[in-house]
């Protein structure tokens, strides 16, 4: 069986009023956590800005924010 390499192991995405603006991609753990990290507020967004962490054995990591100050982690 042949092994698929990857370039990137972590996908952090970023999506604002449910519009994708951003994916970060990387390889290092250390590096996505630090990006994960910065997710702090609703950014841009005018209702809400959602923040998705994938790792490299597809777990995800959600962060939601809400302009109204509302947070909701999954």
């Amino acid at each position: 069986m042949e092994t698929l390499e990857r370039e990137y192991y972590y996908a952090l995405t970023t999506s604002y009023d449910g519009e994708l603006v951003h994916t970060l991609r990387v390889s290092d753990m250390l590096e996505a956590v630090k990006a994960w990290d910065k997710c702090i507020d609703h950014g841009n967004a005018k209702e809400y800005a959602t923040y998705n962490l994938s790792d490299p054995i597809g777990k995800m990591y959600t962060k939601t924010f809400y302009a109204d100050g509302r947070i909701k982690v999954k």
